[in-house]
């Protein structure tokens, strides 16, 4: 009785098992990609923050040095000094003014970074970072203290609310902060 051999048998195996290596080199190779764009978007969105973060501290710069109650806040932001919907209105719009203004360099509705200070340009950004100054009511002393008591409005401290936006190394990383500075 011959004997049969088995034809091709090992043929199919082996190309299974090509196959099952191969998926398993696309999923790797995919996975080491997916890292590699995870750190190029984080390195980005960093850079954006670091540039919010100077032009926070650019702001301060100016308005320790520039600015007062007295400035020419508008409620049109005209050059980043604005008045909040708030201080201008009897209701407050819905949308914080950092929304509904255009931060684009011809709007003229912002300040850029080193505008007001001198500050060198941040290298390779897609956008300088921009801010504005919003002048928010006086800080009103305590009652009952010394300085409740005839306190003009100049001796108060002034209370300023700044938002920075800063832009990463493409257009479409952007990064908003806002701080409260009192000026003395």
């Amino acid at each position: 009785m011959p004997i049969s051999r088995p034809c091709g048998f090992s043929l199919v195996t082996v190309l299974l098992l090509i196959a099952v290596l191969a998926s398993l080199g696309v999923g790797a190779m995919n996975a080491g990609l997916l890292q590699e764009r995870m750190a190029g978007h984080a390195r980005d969105r960093q850079q954006a923050m670091q540039a919010a973060e100077a032009a926070l501290r650019d702001a301060e710069a100016d308005i320790q040095a520039n600015l007062s109650y007295d400035s020419a806040f508008t409620t049109t932001c005209t050059a980043g000094l604005c008045l909040p919907p708030s201080m201008s209105s009897a209701a407050p719009t819905s949308r914080p003014l950092w929304q509904t203004i255009d931060w684009s360099t011809s709007a003229g509705q912002s300040r850029a970074y080193g505008s007001a200070t001198g500050a060198a340009a941040l290298p390779g950004l897609a956008a300088p970072p921009r801010y504005i100054v919003e002048r928010l009511p006086p800080l009103n002393p305590t009652s009952g203290t010394s300085a409740s008591l005839s306190a003009p409005l100049a001796d108060l401290p002034q209370v300023f609310r700044i938002t920075a936006r800063g832009v990463g190394l493409r257009s479409s990383t952007v990064v908003v902060l806002q701080s409260t500075y009192i000026k003395r």
